[in-house]
């Protein structure tokens, strides 16, 4: 009698090194490629002249109808980039309802090329007396909202500094080591009275007990 043939099993189980992992789009991918994608549009804090110290927003539609939003904490007059966040699939009326806040109550929309002009300008400036860029710019990849440095013209019409000179006003951050840290920056960079500083001092501890 002729022996049946045992039916080998086909293994239908894929290799390892055939498997595609799949995409995950979450925050870092939308950063990472923020640059391509069109952009809604930028605003500034209206009284940025005035003040020294302007948020500025850039903003850009992400494929998938969101929004992926660069916000820059810009010292003009000195500091240069002092702070910077970035926040991806925000609602479209989430940004709405957000922006003003962003702009400290009081934004204005300004052009792409005025808005790339101010923040590399803020940013150079501030290289020049030795102050970096804040580090959450590079880090949480901010500077991905951003076009290029040389995409844009520049108008060399944005005046930095104040009245001709660095000038650094004390935050409400600024610990005593930082801000010596700082003046020590402009001794050595731009030298003796070629700077200004304004040190903001609070009330003494326990004034609020009274």
């Amino acid at each position: 009698m002729a022996r049946k043939r045992k039916k080998k099993k086909r293994n239908y189980q894929i290799p390892i090194s055939q498997v595609r992992p799949l995409k995950m789009r979450g925050p870092r991918y939308y950063l990472k490629h923020a640059r391509e994608y069109p952009i809604l549009g930028c605003w500034i804090y209206a009284q940025w002249k005035t003040s020294g110290i302007a948020p500025v927003v850039v903003a850009r539609e992400q494929p998938n109808n969101r929004v992926v939003i660069g916000v820059c904490l810009i010292d003009s007059w000195c500091l240069g980039i002092k702070n910077a966040y970035a926040k991806v699939d925000a609602s479209p009326n989430l940004f709405k309802r957000k922006l003003p806040q962003m702009c400290s109550d009081d934004p204005q929309k300004v052009s792409v090329e005025f808005a790339h002009d101010f923040i590399y300008g803020a940013k150079e400036y501030a290289e020049k007396y030795g102050f970096e860029p804040h580090k959450d710019f590079t880090k949480l990849m901010v500077n991905k909202v951003l076009d290029p440095p040389d995409m844009h013209p520049r108008s060399n019409a944005i005046e930095f500094g104040k009245d001709g000179k660095p000038f650094y006003a004390s935050g409400p951050n600024d610990d005593e080591r930082k801000i010596n840290h700082i003046i020590r920056t402009l001794k050595r960079t731009a030298g003796e009275g070629n700077y200004d500083i304004l040190i903001k001092i609070g009330p003494p501890p326990g004034f609020d007990e009274f």
